[in-house]
């Protein structure tokens, strides 16, 4: 797979069945770093904590398709105080993610 390119930025795009994710399994461990596990928890609500989970690692899918860094699953997406969110320590990344109809979407632009 190569990189994705759309006006000279690295592109990726992501998308996840929600009811995919199990919340009671080792994967979620697995897909969330420590901090994204402690935004997790703060979560009320089993829908919005699959929500989360869910967009974390379509976010995280997106970044190995415009990357193609096999060490995707330790980048950390947190959420800032507006709602948006970030990836943590690589301020260069632009993130969306959006939930509807049992999907969860992420997309990430690298100039």
């Amino acid at each position: 797979m190569s990189f994705q390119r759309y006006n000279n930025s690295m592109v990726g795009i992501d998308i996840v069945q929600i009811s995919r994710i199990k919340l009671d399994t080792p994967v979620v461990s697995y897909i969330l770093t420590d901090k994204e596990m402690q935004e997790l928890e703060k979560k009320s609500g089993e829908q919005a904590k699959l929500n989360y989970a869910a967009g974390r690692f379509a976010a995280k899918e997106a970044i190995f398709k415009a990357t193609q860094d096999r060490g995707y699953l330790q980048y950390s997406i947190l959420t800032a105080a507006n709602g948006a969110p970030y990836v943590d320590g690589h301020p260069e990344i632009s993130i969306s993610i959006s939930h509807d109809g049992g999907i969860a979407a992420a997309i990430v632009m690298i100039p």
